[in-house]
């Protein structure tokens, strides 16, 4: 299991996250459920490299590490995975959902990242 880790976003919001996995593996993130954060996917790590993920959990605006910020919209929460994606230097991934109100969030994912929707696997 790693360490949880903060990044600053361009608006200056710290992003929450947490990687377990291969760092070498497949990229997927993991969204949490409401109310939550990262640490619902803070389990023991050897099964998922031994699958050959590289899973990627970051805490939504308000939850766990990161800020909250006034006004958030559904919309708002594409752009800041993009930016996490991009810091960690990853083109493509996955995203691993459960319950509908997560399911929303890849979903806009999917929609909302424009020319990077290529990089959004199911």
């Amino acid at each position: 299991m790693r360490d949880s880790c903060v990044t600053v976003l361009p608006d200056g919001r710290d992003l929450g996250w947490l990687e377990l996995g291969d760092p070498e593996g497949v990229p997927v993130f993991a969204f949490h459920g409401t109310p939550g954060s990262r640490l619902q996917f803070e389990i023991e790590d050897s099964p998922i490299r031994a699958a050959g993920l590289r899973l990627i959990c970051p805490d939504r605006p308000g939850y766990g590490l990161s800020t909250f910020q006034i006004g958030r919209r559904l919309v708002d929460w594409p752009p800041d995975v993009a930016y996490l994606a991009d810091h960690l230097g990853i083109d493509r991934f996955a995203v691993m959902v459960s319950p509908a109100v997560v399911r929303t969030r890849r979903c806009l994912c999917a929609a909302l990242l424009g020319d990077e929707s290529a990089r959004l696997r199911s």
